[in-house]
C-alpha cells in the first residue's frame, strides 16, 4: 500500500469513529435538444457556452461527507462531457462522448464542489469551493450564484437586539489565474440589523487585484474606503428588506465610483448599479425536499425574509450605468475568471463572468418571474427583458469619460429570455427534471434538458 493511500486511511478512520461519515454516488442521465451550432478547433469559448455546459449535469457524480458535531466536510466530483469536445459536437445526451476518440472524454476540471462549514446557532462558516449569493433579488450586484462556484471563505455572525438581531457577514474569494498572471481576490464585509418584516445591511467590497491581500485588507473592521491601499477596487453597497404581509419590497444598490464636481474630468465617472424589486406570496406551501442538481443543492445565501415553499411571483428591474465594475488594467476589473484544460481548442482557454450582476455594466434588465414550491415539486419561470449598450467591461476605460454616464449608450440591442426548471421527487433519492433556455435577440436560440437523478447512499 503505498504512503499516500496509508495516510488517508488514517485520516478517515478516526473522522467515521468519531463523527457520522458517508459515501455518495449520483446518476443523472439526460436528453438534450438545441439549436446552437457546432464549434470549430479554433474557436475560444464565452459565458453564454459556459452557462450552457452547465445547465446540463453530470451523468454521474460521487463523493464523501464527513460530519461531527456542528461541522461538515463535503466534496463531490462531477464526471461530464469534456468542454471542448462537448462544444464541438452536436450531442442529444450527457454521455461523455468525444470527437475523435471512441473512448470517453471526460472533463478533468473538478471537483466544482468541496467545502467544509460549521453553523450552529449564532455563527455560520464556509471555507472551499460552491455557489454564493447575496440577498433576495434573483441577483446581485455584489455576489451571484450565476457562475458556477467561487472559492470562499464565507462567515456569518449574528447575535440578539431588543427586538430582532445584528447580523455581520465576511466572505473573502479568490480566482484563477495563469502562471505569469497575478492573484486577485475580492473581500467583502456586511453590517445589518433584521426582525421579521425587516432587513437593513450596510457593506463594503474591496478587489484586490495583482498582489496579495495584507492585514489592512483583510481587516474584518475597517473601512476600505479609508485604506487607500493602491491595487485595490472599492465599492459600498446598501441593500434592504421590507415585508408588508403577504409582499416584500427590496433593493440594493452598489456604488463602484463617484466624481465629485470639484474633481478632474480625468478622475473615474460615476459607476453604480441598482436593483429595486418586490415579491408577492400567494400561497403558503412546504419547502421542497428533493434532490437537486449538485451545485444549486449545495449554494449559500446570507440570511433574508425570504421564507421557502409555496407559490409566490417576484418581479425586479436592474440598471447597471455605463463605467460599471471597469479599471483600466483588466485584472483590476470586478470579473471573475475561469480557467480550463481541454483537450481541444486553445489548451488553456479563459472564461470570465462577474462576481454580481451577470449581464454587466451598461443595461438593464427586468424580470418577471414564477416560483412553486412542494414538498415534493419545485418549479421556477422567469421572463427577462435585457437592454445592452454598446459599452462592454473590455471597452476602453480611459480619461476622457462620456459624461452621459448613465446609459445604455446606443446602439442598445434589445434580447428576450426565457428560462425554466421543474424538479418532481418521485422518493427521497429519485427526481425527475426538466430545464430549458430560450432566447430571442439578434437570433433565436434554444436548449431543453429532461432527465432524472438517482442518489446512492454506499456508507
Amino acid at each position: 500500500m503505498s504512503k499516500c493511500c496509508l495516510s488517508l486511511l488514517m485520516l478517515i478512520i478516526p473522522l467515521m469513529i468519531l463523527g457520522s461519515t458517508g459515501l455518495h454516488v449520483t446518476l443523472s442521465p439526460s436528453l438534450s435538444l438545441d439549436n446552437i451550432p457546432s464549434v470549430a478547433s479554433n474557436y475560444v469559448p464565452d459565458l453564454e457556452d459556459l452557462d450552457r455546459y452547465m445547465r446540463i449535469p453530470a451523468i454521474f457524480s460521487g463523493g464523501m461527507e464527513i460530519a461531527i458535531g456542528n461541522s461538515q466536510l463535503y466534496v463531490n466530483m462531477d464526471l461530464r462531457q469534456e468542454f471542448s469536445d462537448y462544444l464541438m459536437g452536436d450531442w442529444l445526451s450527457n454521455l461523455p462522448l468525444s470527437t475523435t476518440s471512441f473512448l470517453p472524454a471526460i472533463d478533468v476540471n473538478f471537483p466544482r464542489l468541496g467545502y467544509f462549514e460549521r453553523r450552529d446557532s449564532n455563527s455560520f462558516i464556509s471555507l472551499g469551493r460552491r455557489k454564493l449569493g447575496l440577498g433576495v433579488s434573483t441577483y446581485s450586484f455584489v455576489i451571484s450564484n450565476f457562475l458556477p462556484y467561487f472559492d470562499h471563505l464565507w462567515i456569518e455572525l449574528n447575535g440578539q437586539a431588543k427586538s430582532g438581531e445584528y447580523l455581520y457577514d465576511f466572505f473573502a474569494v479568490s480566482a484563477d489565474r495563469t502562471i505569469s498572471g497575478g492573484p486577485k481576490t475580492l473581500l467583502g464585509h456586511r453590517f445589518g440589523y433584521m426582525n421579521e418584516n425587516l432587513k437593513v445591511t450596510f457593506g463594503e467590497e474591496n478587489l484586490v487585484y495583482g498582489v496579495y491581500p495584507d492585514l489592512q485588507d483583510l481587516g474584518p473592521f475597517l473601512i476600505y474606503h479609508h485604506t487607500y491601499q493602491s491595487n485595490s477596487n472599492v465599492t459600498a453597497t446598501l441593500a434592504a428588506e421590507v415585508k408588508l404581509s403577504d409582499v416584500m419590497a427590496y433593493g440594493e444598490f452598489t456604488l463602484d465610483d463617484f466624481r465629485l464636481t470639484s474633481e478632474s474630468s480625468n478622475s473615474n465617472p460615476t459607476a453604480f448599479g441598482w436593483v429595486a424589486g418586490f415579491l408577492w406570496r400567494i400561497s403558503d406551501g412546504r419547502p421542497y425536499t428533493g434532490p437537486k442538481l449538485d451545485e444549486s443543492e449545495h449554494e449559500i445565501r446570507d440570511k433574508t425574509l425570504l421564507q421557502d415553499g409555496g407559490l409566490r411571483v417576484r418581479m425586479e428591474h436592474y440598471h447597471s450605468t455605463t463605467y460599471l465594475y471597469n479599471r483600466g488594467t483588466n485584472i483590476g476589473k470586478f470579473t471573475y475568471p475561469y480557467r480550463f484544460n481541454v483537450l481541444h481548442l486553445d489548451s488553456w482557454p479563459v472564461i470570465t463572468g462577474f462576481y454580481g450582476f451577470p449581464y454587466g455594466p451598461d443595461s438593464t434588465l427586468t424580470l418577471i418571474g414564477i416560483e412553486y414550491e412542494s414538498q415534493n415539486v419545485s418549479l421556477k419561470i422567469a421572463a427577462e427583458l435585457l437592454r445592452a449598450g454598446s459599452v462592454t467591461i473590455d471597452s476602453p476605460y480611459s480619461p476622457p469619460f462620456d459624461p452621459e454616464w448613465y446609459g445604455p449608450k446606443k446602439p442598445i440591442t434589445t434580447s428576450f429570455i426565457l428560462t425554466g426548471e421543474g424538479f418532481y421527487a418521485a422518493n427521497q433519492n429519485t427526481t425527475l427534471f426538466v430545464a430549458g433556455k430560450l432566447t430571442f435577440s439578434r437570433k433565436v436560440d434554444f436548449g431543453i434538458n429532461v432527465g432524472f437523478i438517482r442518489m446512492f447512499s454506499l456508507l
